[in-house]
């Protein structure tokens, strides 16, 4: 061994670095702080290099995507190839290492495939429109995306199975898990995927009891290669409809099936549900997807008006991205609304038509008091410019009017932390709970400010 190569074994914390600074050279920012940001090397042996990883996922997602990127790396820096040993972080035990496999090239899965090519048609209920291609991925849902595309391309063959995705409704769940369906039956033809909402599979079963057809409901169910199920909170309460769920997970997980749920709650959250069902539901992968951020939201809209062809302007997709937060169905609804209007009546698709769409959606029956409407009275009251509060300055009188908007935003409406400090440029949840307990002390000596913030509570809640 030269002393060279002896040098770079005892130092690979120091190799690591260099070789990071290969692989980030190659892929995109955020590819790389998701997936090598977090990893660290431990060691580096005669034959392997040990690296430690947060999870299980991230030895699979490496291994499958970046194996051949990553052996270069290792060879550009260390003179020669090592294999790669995977350490779950909290788990440096004997036996805990993942061994990764021998990189494959694409013709390797090509054979797998071949021996599903004849078998017979099967009826998916899956829209062909939900693709990974037409999936905006964001900071909300990265990681949701990344364990659907792994599954995806290796389904029943993952440590995450079932793969879990929770989250509010009309954040894109359905899209996502249609999407590894989708795929799955162009990568692998013949593949049996099947796609069910968990109240029609409901219905299903007891059409099956009131026609005596149990065994052939139980039958089609458990002959899936991919079982795509939305909204298993549905079977919350319904005792033989989640002991017969609970067979067919049993018999398709025990056979090497891949099984995809949906849920808009954390698995914990389902107390309605059996202990033994839920307690299955945690031996795969559960990832959550939250509301997207302005960025997200703007990329959506855009997608959205390149596959309509047709031109909205930038300010009316930005006003639809800053006022329409939590619900990626709503945005679409509102666009779909202008599209709508400029289609078949001729209107221009202007701010005011936007302002009036997004009224109507937000609470049809009345008005409804808006975090960007407190944002502008206050922005007033403090003759302050409104822009302003999103701005990063730190200059005092708009700090104070900035956190005194926050405290209003959050006293006044039902809008999450999360979702206040989204519309005052992209802060986080914590800068929000500093805002308002600042404004709160503030409240407790300060007798003038106290008066002058509840006649500007008593004018929005009167004057919306």
């Amino acid at each position: 061994m030269s002393s060279s190569l002896a040098e770079k074994l005892s130092e690979p914390e120091s190799v690591w670095q260099n070789i990071q600074d290969i692989i980030k050279e190659h892929i995109n920012i955020r590819s790389y702080n998701t997936w090598f940001s977090p990893t660290k090397a431990l060691a580096i042996h005669n034959d392997s290099i040990e690296l430690e990883v947060p999870n299980h996922f991230f030895c699979e997602w490496i291994d499958n995507h970046y194996a051949r990127l990553l052996q270069n790396a290792i060879t550009q820096v260390i003179g020669e190839p090592k294999k790669v040993r995977y350490i779950i972080q909290n788990e440096r035990r004997p036996g805990s290492a993942y061994q990764a496999k021998d990189w494959v090239s694409d013709s390797g899965s090509k054979e797998e495939s071949t021996s599903t090519e004849t078998r017979s048609p099967y009826f998916t209920r899956i829209n062909e429109h939900y693709t990974f291609e037409n999936f905006i991925v964001g900071d909300s849902n990265n990681f949701a995306y990344a364990a659907g595309r792994a599954v995806a391309d290796s389904p029943g063959r993952t440590n995450y199975n079932p793969l879990i995705i929770y989250g509010g409704t009309g954040l894109g769940k359905t899209h996502l898990i249609q999407a590894i369906g989708n795929h799955a039956m162009h990568k692998f033809p013949g593949t049996r995927v099947y796609y069910s909402s968990s109240e029609t599979f409901t219905s299903h079963f007891i059409n099956s009891i009131q026609q005596n057809k149990v065994a052939e409901f139980s039958a089609f169910y458990r002959s899936c290669d991919i079982l795509l199920l939305d909204d298993i909170h549905f079977f919350s309460n319904k005792g033989k409809t989640q002991e017969e769920f609970f067979h067919t997970f049993n018999d398709l997980h025990q056979n090497g099936k891949q099984i995809i749920l949906t849920s808009d709650r954390p698995i914990n959250e389902l107390v309605a549900l059996e202990e033994r069902l839920v307690s299955r539901f945690k031996w795969g992968l559960v990832v959550d997807i939250q509301p997207p951020d302005f960025e997200t939201r703007l990329a959506i809209l855009r997608n959205k008006c390149e596959e309509s062809d047709l031109a909205i302007p930038g300010d009316v997709l930005e006003y639809l991205a800053v006022n329409l937060m939590d619900n990626v169905r709503e945005l679409e609804g509102a666009l779909t609304k202008i599209m709508a209007q400029v289609t078949f009546t001729s209107a221009e698709p202007t701010l005011d038509l936007a302002r009036q769409i997004v009224s109507e959606i937000a609470r049809p029956d009345q008005k409804t008091l808006t975090i960007e409407r407190i944002m502008e009275y206050t922005a007033q009251n403090f003759d302050i410019p409104v822009d302003q509060l999103r701005a990063k300055t730190r200059k005092k009188e708009i700090v104070r009017g900035r956190q005194i908007a926050m405290y209003l935003s959050k006293k006044l409406t039902h809008h999450s932390l999360i979702t206040i400090g989204l519309h005052f440029g992209g802060r986080d949840h914590s800068t929000v709970i500093h805002a308002i307990e600042t404004v709160e002390r503030a409240l407790r000596s300060d007798s003038a400010l106290k008066q002058r913030l509840e006649n500007m509570k008593r004018h929005l809640e009167f004057n919306q």
